[in-house]
């Protein structure tokens, strides 16, 4: 199954979090963490959304 956007950038964000946490430089710990924002972001951006329609 193809995953949506929202689905691939949600793990990316899990995988970098991960990776922030096993890190153990400083700057790579925070590169990370950089990386889980800007993801997240993203995800945040391609969720789904519910359609509603009003009828008369």
């Amino acid at each position: 199954m193809i995953p949506t956007r929202h689905e691939y950038y949600r793990r990316r964000a899990t995988e970098h979090r991960r990776l922030a946490l096993a890190a153990t430089a400083p700057d790579q710990r925070a590169m990370h963490d950089r990386l889980v924002d800007a993801y997240a972001a993203l995800a945040r951006q391609y969720r789904l959304r519910e359609v509603v329609t009003l009828k008369a």
